[in-house]
Parts: C-alpha cells; sequence; structure tokens
C-alpha cells in the first residue's frame, strides 16, 4: 500500500468502517433512578431505552460528521396507555394527577393509503367464518384485546369505567373536543 492508490483504498476502508452500524452500550451507572431512561443523539437519529434495560442502542452511523454524541437521562414523569380504536383519529389521554393531553393519530402525509373496506356486507346470523370475518373487518378484536391488555396493566379500581373511556378514545360524555388539527394541501409539507 504504498500507492497512492493504495493510501485512497486504506482511507476509503477506515471512512466505510465510520459509516457501519454503530452501538452503543451502556457499561455502568451511578445514582441512576431505577425508571431513567438512556436518550443518546448521533447527528439526527435518537434512540432511548431503559438505562436499566441493558440494550444497545444502534445507530446507522456513528462517525465525525455526528460528533458530538448528545446524552441525555429522562425522567418519566407520567404513564398513561392508548388503545388505537380503528376509525378513530383523535383521543384524549389521562395521566395520574390531573394530567391530560389530546392526540391525533393519523397516517405520515405522503404516506400510500390501502383502500378501506367501506361497503361491507352484514354477515347472516349463523356462520361463524361471517362472524370472524365480520370482527376482522371492523378491527373489533384487535382494539378489545389491547383494552384488556391496558386493564390488567393498569388495574384501575373502575375497570369500566376505565374501559368506556378508552371506547370514547379517552374523552368523557361531557368532554369537548379540541378543533382537529388544519389539514394541508396534498403533498405540502405541514409547517
Amino acid at each position: 500500500l504504498k500507492t497512492s492508490a493504495g493510501k485512497v483504498l486504506l482511507d476509503w476502508l477506515i471512512n466505510a468502517r465510520a459509516l457501519a452500524t454503530m452501538e452503543i452500550n451502556l457499561l455502568n451507572q451511578t445514582g441512576f433512578p431505577e425508571d431513567t431512561v438512556l436518550s443518546v443523539r448521533a447527528g439526527s437519529v435518537r434512540r432511548q431505552a431503559l438505562a436499566s434495560s441493558g440494550r444497545p442502542l444502534r445507530f446507522p452511523k456513528l462517525g465525525m460528521e455526528e460528533n458530538p454524541v448528545k446524552i441525555d437521562l429522562l425522567k418519566t414523569v407520567a404513564t398513561a396507555y392508548l388503545v388505537i380504536k380503528p376509525g378513530e383519529q383523535q383521543y384524549k389521554v389521562l395521566f395520574p394527577n390531573a394530567l391530560s393531553c389530546e392526540l391525533e393519530v393519523c397516517k405520515a402525509q405522503g404516506e400510500p393509503t390501502t383502500a378501506a373496506q367501506e361497503d361491507l356486507t352484514k354477515p347472516g346470523a349463523g356462520s361463524a367464518k361471517e362472524a370472524k370475518d365480520y370482527l376482522e373487518a371492523h378491527q373489533i378484536l384487535n382494539f378489545v384485546q389491547a383494552l384488556l391488555q391496558t386493564v390488567i396493566k393498569e388495574r384501575p379500581d373502575k375497570p369500566y369505567e376505565y374501559m368506556a373511556r378508552h371506547f370514547m378514545s379517552g374523552y368523557d360524555v361531557a368532554d369537548a373536543r379540541s378543533p382537529p388539527r388544519a389539514s394541508t394541501s396534498a403533498g405540502a409539507p405541514a409547517p
């Protein structure tokens, strides 16, 4: 590798190695609270994991362009679960200690959409296959399974009220919804 071509090849190999997928592992920590989240940003890519998870944080590349690597320790303020309901885009999420927020869940703009099954025929009363098809077409099983999982995780004092709130996308009967986010023209990025 004494030629200039050899040096170029060596430099290329060194740089290619720097552009390979890299990972950051937490080897040791002192004084972190139990639920601390380790958040690492390298360039425009951010990865997060519980500090106690032992999970590596993988980055598509980690080279000089991503310097400095930013490391944050985050603490959970509150946790709540949102059960995504088919056909619903707006939700109210209630956290402990009177914290709440409203969220919109929708397909990212510019993403291809799949055709929705709008004209579903009503299933007959007798067929188990028709009943299964109906439940799958309306995604009822997925929703109810996710709802039951959150009931088991949260163990609310009033489980039926908790489930009813999820059936109503997190809103109470008397709640007023925030106006939906104004949509932008097709293909134009949101401001």
